[in-house]
């Protein structure tokens, strides 16, 4: 029977002497120990970037599947007040989409801030323990996620009745989030737009349907994103005519250098105190399935076709 070793907790520093020259190079190449836990599929960006007007920020990642934005803060000892003020620093001027604490411990006070962040749905905040050990010779960590964003569920209600710009979006696009469900149109859980934005599932990683508030217009369109999937809107262009007409000539197609989006924005402005809300999630809902029923079957007919492609390359 081979002999089974117990776990000793050590000390963070016995594993990592230095926060800067040791444990931020050694998450920064596992990111993906740290994803599995926020069940996130994280790649590196830069390590040690300063932002404009947030300082100085030990990691930037992206979540690969949407290209959200992954801030990451970490540190070897308790949660400080020093580290939380950069990370308030960082949601406040990073335009990050996701917010990653790592440290030994969080204090209660801490916990409470970071649960609030989560409350105003314009970023998913996550907290997470990092635990050594040492297994005879060997050395080992794990992570404990400690505070995540609520995920939105169906039938889910609001934790507050409180009506602030920190829950304007939530309360905008929770109806809207429902009536999608209800037409099989899924919202991105994990990693998916919040705040001004939500994103919905096409089947496939890097392509979403995406709802939006921005420049005071209502916005529904399709997204593709990654250099890797840059084929996909240049195929959906062969057949713009037959997009064009169904959509009743009303799509607007943008290329940027590692996405490309197709859809539709609305005539009215958002800031019109005339204009009632209900009837722009309506609006938004019409035509982001209008552009489902429309795209959906030469998006599919696309992926099946480079998919039975590199079946027939791997055969031969």
């Amino acid at each position: 029977m081979p002999k089974i070793m117990a776990l000793e907790p050590v000390s963070l520093r016995d594993v990592w002497p230095n926060e800067a020259q040791d444990f931020t190079p050694w998450l920064a190449n596992h990111l993906q120990l740290l994803g599995s836990k926020l069940n996130l599929v994280l790649e590196l960006v830069d390590p040690e970037v300063t932002l404009p007007g947030a300082g100085r920020v030990d990691i930037i990642a992206k979540q690969v599947s949407t290209e959200a934005k992954v801030v990451i803060e970490n540190q070897l000892g308790v949660s400080d007040d020093s580290h939380c003020l950069r990370l308030l620093g960082y949601a406040a001027n990073a335009e990050a989409n996701i917010l990653v604490w790592v440290a030994q411990d969080f204090t209660d006070y801490h916990r409470s801030i970071l649960s609030w962040l989560n409350e105003s749905d314009n970023i998913a905040v996550y907290a997470v323990a990092v635990k050594a050990y040492r297994v005879a010779d060997t050395k080992a960590a794990d992570f404990q996620l400690v505070v995540e964003p609520p995920q939105s569920q169906p039938g889910a209600t609001s934790p507050s009745t409180r009506v602030t710009m920190n829950t304007y979006y939530a309360d905008f696009y929770r109806p809207l989030v429902a009536k999608l469900r209800r037409s099989k149109l899924l919202p991105v859980s994990r990693g998916g737009f919040r705040g001004r934005w939500r994103s919905f599932q096409t089947g496939y990683p890097k392509v979403f349907y995406v709802a939006g508030l921005s420049e005071d217009k209502a916005w529904a369109h399709l997204s593709v994103y990654g250099a890797d999937n840059q084929h996909i809107p240049h195929a959906l262009t062969q057949h713009r005519a037959e997009i064009d007409a169904r959509l009743n000539n009303g799509a607007e197609w943008e290329k940027g250098k590692d996405y490309s989006r197709i859809g539709m924005r609305t005539e009215a402005v958002l800031s019109d105190p005339e204009l009632d809300l209900e009837t722009v999630g309506d609006w938004i809902a019409e035509n982001l399935l209008q552009l489902r029923d429309v795209v959906q079957p030469y998006l599919d007919e696309i992926m099946n076709g480079a998919a039975t492609s590199g079946d027939n390359e791997d055969a031969g």
